[in-house]
């Protein structure tokens, strides 16, 4: 796919999506604040090329202003009653579609990870993910459905280990693939799937 056709696909998805999800995002931020919660947190990503990025997210669960950053469901955190519903039709990450306006996000590219996840990329593999943007959506996670199962129950350390060495492999394997074949058929794919799920 041209980057020029990419980037208006982003554009056009991402400010219809903002368009639409004002009124009911506005709703979420207003039931946050009357709960006493922070009604955005940031969440650090690693982009194209390796850069920094800060993206805006409803919190999920509780005590959490965004300063830990872990695994969601894992290492003994606790979500919200309103954080289970937002995380289970994908709401905490609406915001995201400003970054996806901006140019710092895609609507579908490889999974946007935490730095310290990719620390642990092999060097080729790091060098063809971080080519491209990472996305709001991405194949591994249409594809995936045992990383819950495989990290349920899991702190600390092994939790750690567990997401490196079993999950983290095939979220790379689905990224270079969407990497490989990627066009504006797939996107679109990608992106009905994703909402019809």
């Amino acid at each position: 796919m041209g980057i020029d056709l990419k980037r208006s696909f982003d554009v056009v998805f991402s400010g219809t999506g903002i368009v639409l999800l004002l009124l009911p995002g506005l709703l979420v931020a207003t039931v946050l604040l009357f709960s006493g919660q922070p009604v955005i947190v940031r969440r650090h990503r690693v982009g194209r090329h390796g850069r920094m990025l800060k993206l805006l997210e409803f919190p999920t669960s509780v005590a959490d202003d965004g300063a830990m950053e872990t695994l969601a469901g894992c290492e003994g955190e606790q979500p919200t009653r309103l954080g289970v519903y937002l995380r289970r039709f994908g709401i905490e990450r609406w915001p995201w579609l400003l970054s996806v306006l901006k140019g710092d996000l895609s609507i579908v590219g490889p999974r946007a990870e935490l730095p310290r996840y990719v620390g642990c990329y092999p060097s080729e593999v790091r060098k063809k993910v971080l080519s491209v943007k990472p996305g709001l959506i991405d194949l591994s996670s249409l594809e995936i459905r045992e990383e819950q199962r495989l990290l349920q129950g899991l702190e600390g350390e092994a939790l750690e280990e567990a997401y490196v060495e079993q999950v983290l492999p095939i979220r790379l394997a689905y990224a270079e693939r969407y990497i490989e074949t990627r066009s504006l058929r797939t996107d679109l794919t990608i992106l009905l799937k994703t909402l019809f799920r």
